[in-house]
């Protein structure tokens, strides 16, 4: 089921926090891979180009690493995973 967005904000700010949520619940644990561009597009029916945007916002953050062609991953410092 594709996901509700508000008109208030940029859909890539949405899913962005909505991942940061999701870390902060348990969801996504600590040095878990999150799902990939293409899958959070399709599952939220938006542009893969917006999940990009949203994975640069989260990597700037800190609260997900690229690990180059193998995926990215929530951040295992407990320090930015409070702080968010």
């Amino acid at each position: 089921m594709a996901w509700s967005f508000t008109s208030d904000k940029p859909a890539y700010i949405q899913i962005a926090r909505r991942i940061t949520a999701s870390v902060l619940s348990g969801e996504y644990k600590s040095g878990e891979q999150i799902p990939t561009v293409r899958q959070l597009a399709l599952e939220a029916a938006v542009n893969p180009n917006t999940v990009q945007q949203a994975f640069a916002e989260l990597e700037k953050e800190g609260i997900i690493v690229s690990h180059g062609t193998v995926g990215r991953y929530v951040t295992e410092n407990e320090g930015i995973i409070e702080e968010a």
